[in-house]
């Protein structure tokens, strides 16, 4: 029903252009509501109405009544037909202005001006009331920040504005701000914008600010999200006709109906990119496979992108596709066209001797079974019914159970469908006599039947299938060892770097494993960990280099298991940040890949830290915790713990004490010197290993760990202490903070008046104050020498009047005056 009348997304995603192979990404909206805002999505006018009328039969049995003369419509390819419900002609159709849906206003041709004059009339008006009232310049920049531009950036989820555009859009609260802060038009405007002078939040960082985060949120989201997200990059991919992630690209041109790829050139005109496939093994699914150079690094930016069309009609993507088998000499242009309808070799079936596998994803046909071996039980059958909703079974199969109390292993079983038993997973357990069960699909395995006398009969004995189910179960189950080890061995070798191999090796012959995968008990695990702060020192290229000690116990509790067998292993970590959360997050990261999988683990750690991984644990809104500073390392974390089903769970009051005993001994560990001595390993935590989410904030070739908006928010300040610096008229500036003779904290806070008011309070000294040392900052105060070049009234020459008018008083006058009241070293 949905995919009939909703409207479909669908595109195919290139994955091997060589040997054609392709997969399907596609998705079906028919509906959005929020609150009582419902909208109705379809491809046609048919497909609508029948929505429509589905919804009107509904609000027919529930006694509601719908306002038809309060419906809009949006129609996009076809202007002329009407919409007629009840017999009533909807007539807001297409409205100029947009229709209006959460706020935003959407036109049928998504015409780009219509946000961008929201927006302008959300500046106007409050431009319009900050002219007649009488607020003064911080009174209007409170309100400005905290009331305008929130309403600014919610229309900003429509719309992607250049920076120039976003310059023009403030020039107006800009003139505002500066005369009435009692500041010069020719003010520079990084002084308003500046955090610590005045603080005017620019519309232009408000964006990046929020793209840095919400198009890692929808790139990363649900299911939904991703799919919409992954088909607009595959077709940024194909317009541009290249093998290259659009994610790792620098998109040319903004595109007028593609938000996501707008998003993205915004992103990288300041860097950032959102993938970095030059890492190896960095989702190599995003690149077209088929050839090793890529056309677009041949050719110049112009040339390639005159060339697309044409490339994609001849199917070029690769150098490989345009050279002959030698690999060197370039094909002739005939040839090249002739072998364009060719195939390649084709893909070689796999066999299947002598196991007929069950997949999960393909649905079984009538004549066949499904088999496998429970623990301690004869064999399990089934016939395949439907799909499954649960995250562990794909498929759901009605229950078979064998016929008599005494079964013959030389002959096939004879099998009728169960009653009901405690396997039965059904929602009307007792009413229609049908046992389901869910399908296993790693043991599982096919086998051909027929029908005797009523009853099910397998193609094989049962002592043959029992035979059969047990080796595949066995060799699945060793296969799988052997697999989650391997991974733990490859995940140690990107994760960690060392400077030496030992404390590698020693991680590696740590990792307990499990003799049985399927335990009725799950073991239980305690790592305990604790850092110790060493004295920081300075490398040598001149940054400074925090160093942490770090103490390990991993120990396992349980009532079979031997509490006195410990594993303690001590290292030291370097950082360039000082942040011991971050420390003791990578350490339990170090500590959990030796804890076997299908276990549950306690903590013993600091209780913040510990706090704070249950809190992201248990936060189900991935937009909440795309804030945390520790996102990626969270992330692992959770994605860690519940890929190898290890479960954190709490510590009962005998344990508690337990651990606290052992923490304590941990602790006096690190403050013994003789111990610290013995510490030779030294480990870092690369981040690129870390890496969970198939798409990154990447600036600069750096991985941005977490709290995105927060990191956008610190390069903007940035940002605009840099103009300071590079600013014409503060030139000498420069070289006081080359020589670190300028203290930012002091200095900015004496200029924008903090000293004597706080950042709430205001008033006319206040402002007056502020402006005159702002003023003298900028070298904007008049001397004779401006107001004579202004011709002032009255000021008839521009020579000092406290020196006997021997020099032109201009700023440098001011100061070396040998008639000041006091000397510049002074007042210094």
């Amino acid at each position: 029903m949905k995919e009939e009348t909703g409207y479909n997304f669908y595109e195919e995603k290139i994955i091997n252009k060589n040997k054609e192979e392709k997969e399907i990404l596609d998705i079906s909206i028919n509906i959005t509501a929020f609150m009582d805002d419902t909208t109705l999505i379809s491809k046609n006018k048919k497909e609508l109405e029948k929505m429509i009328e589905i919804c009107h039969q509904f609000f027919n049995i529930n006694d509601i009544k719908a306002n038809v003369s309060k419906y809009e419509l949006i129609k996009i390819n076809n202007e002329k037909e009407d919409l007629i419900i009840e017999g009533e002609s909807i007539k807001k159709t297409n409205s100029e202005e947009g229709n209006r849906y959460l706020g935003i206003f959407f036109r049928y041709d998504n015409k780009r001006e219509v946000y961008k004059q929201k927006i302008m009339s959300i500046i106007n008006s409050a431009c319009n009331i900050f002219n007649w009232k009488k607020l003064n310049e911080k009174q209007i920049i409170a309100v400005w920040n905290l009331v305008i531009m929130p309403r600014i950036e919610y229309q900003l989820a429509a719309i992607i504005l250049k920076k120039w555009e976003c310059d023009r859009l403030m020039t107006r609260i800009n003139m505002i701000i500066k005369k009435r802060a009692g500041l010069a038009r020719t003010t520079p405007n990084f002084i308003i914008y500046e955090k610590d002078i005045l603080g005017v939040k620019h519309i232009y960082d408000l964006q990046m600010e929020m793209l840095c985060k919400n198009l890692l949120y929808q790139a990363n989201g649900n299911n939904k999200l991703q799919t919409l997200f992954k088909i607009k990059m595959i077709q940024e991919q194909k317009k541009l006709w290249t093998s290259r992630c659009p994610g790792e690209l620098k998109i040319m041109n903004y595109r007028k109906n593609n938000w996501v790829v707008s998003a993205l050139k915004a992103l990288n005109n300041e860097k950032i990119k959102i993938c970095n496939h030059e890492t190896k093994d960095y989702k190599e699914n995003h690149r077209i496979q088929g050839g090793k150079t890529d056309l677009i690094d041949l050719l110049e930016e112009k040339e390639f992108v005159t060339s697309i069309q044409s490339r994609k009609i001849k199917n070029i993507m690769f150098l490989e596709d345009i050279l002959e088998a030698d690999g060197i000499t370039l094909l002739k242009w005939k040839h090249l066209c002739k072998e364009q309808g060719l195939n390649t070799k084709g893909q070689i079936q796999k066999e299947n001797i002598h196991i007929n596998y069950f997949d999960e994803n393909d649905k079984q046909d009538k004549n066949s079974i499904i088999t496998w071996n429970d623990e301690g039980e004869y064999p399990i059958f089934s016939i395949d019914k439907k799909r499954s909703q649960s995250k562990k079974y794909k498929r759901i199969g009605i229950h078979l159970i064998m016929i008599g109390d005494q079964y013959d292993l030389n002959n096939s079983p004879r099998l009728k469908e169960c009653q009901g038993c405690d396997r039965n997973i059904s929602k009307k357990k007792g009413n229609n006599n049908e046992c389901l069960i869910h399908i296993e699909n790693e043991i599982s395995r096919i086998v051909e039947r027929r029908k005797e006398e009523n009853d099910i009969k397998p193609y094989e004995t049962l002592n043959n299938i029992i035979k059969k189910n047990e080796w595949l179960k066995s060799y699945t189950n060793e296969d799988k060892r052997n697999e989650l080890y391997n991974r733990k061995l490859e995940l140690i070798d990107k994760i960690i770097k060392t400077n030496e191999n030992n404390f590698m090796d020693l991680i590696k012959n740590s990792i307990i494993e499990d003799n049985e995968l399927n335990l009725v008990a799950k073991r239980r695990f305690c790592l305990l960990i604790d850092v110790k702060k060493k004295k920081c020192e300075i490398n040598s290229k001149g940054k400074r280099i925090y160093s942490y000690n770090v103490i390990w116990k991993i120990f396992e509790s349980g009532i079979k298991s031997n509490t006195e067998e410990e594993l303690i292993f001590l290292a030291n970590y370097g950082c360039n940040n000082e942040n011991e959360f971050k420390i003791i997050l990578r350490s339990i990261i170090v500590g959990i890949l030796i804890i076997s999988e299908n276990s549950e683990l306690i903590l013993g750690i600091n209780e913040k830290v510990n706090r704070l991984i249950f809190e992201f644990i248990n936060n189900f809104s991935n937009r909440k915790k795309i804030d945390s500073d520790f996102y990626l390392e969270l992330l692992f974390l959770e994605n860690y713990l519940e890929t190898n089903n290890i479960e954190l769970i709490e510590e009962n009051e005998k344990l508690y004490k337990n651990i606290k005993e052992k923490r304590k001994e941990m602790q006096e560990m690190l403050k013994d010197h003789s111990v610290v001595k013995t510490i030779k390993n030294y480990f870092e935590i690369i981040d690129e290993g870390l890496i969970t989410n198939e798409y990154n904030l990447i600036w600069d070739n750096r991985l941005i760990t977490g709290g995105f908006r927060s990191w956008r928010k610190a390069v903007t300040n940035a940002t605009w202490k840099n103009e300071i610096l590079n600013s014409e008229k503060l030139e000498d500036l420069f070289m006081y903070n080359y020589r670190k003779e300028f203290d930012w904290i002091t200095s900015l806070e004496f200029i924008s008046n903090r000293v004597e008011f706080s950042q709430r309070q205001c008033g006319k000294k206040d402002t007056i104050d502020r402006s005159y040392r702002l003023k003298n900052l900028l070298k904007e105060q008049p001397t004779y020498k401006t107001l004579f070049r202004r011709n002032t009234n009255k000021i008839d020459t521009d020579k000092c009047i406290r020196c006997g008018k021997k020099e032109q008083e201009d700023w440098e006058h001011i100061w070396i005056c040998e008639d000041n009241e006091f000397t510049v070293d002074e007042i210094i």
